[in-house]
């Protein structure tokens, strides 16, 4: 997979960017869960589904995050 820093509407290729909206999507969906877990209302999911989920949620956000952060050129010292 190849991912670029051009600017999305140039490429139809992968971009930082949308690796960037991917990651705080997958933040605030999971945050969503998590007040949904903590109230207790699973929806239509039981307990170890929800649960299931939200680490899901969890190990996807964490893996486009270190994507991210490799990406990112490292400062010299």
């Amino acid at each position: 997979m190849e991912v670029s820093n051009e600017e999305p509407e140039q490429t139809t290729g992968l971009t930082q960017g949308d690796l960037a909206v991917a990651t705080y999507a997958l933040a605030e969906t999971y945050n969503s869960y998590l007040e949904e877990y903590e109230a207790e209302d699973y929806g239509e999911l039981n307990k170890e589904q929800m649960e299931s989920s939200m680490n899901s949620l969890r190990t996807a956000f964490a893996k486009f995050d270190a994507i991210l952060k490799a990406m990112q050129p490292q400062e010299e010292s």
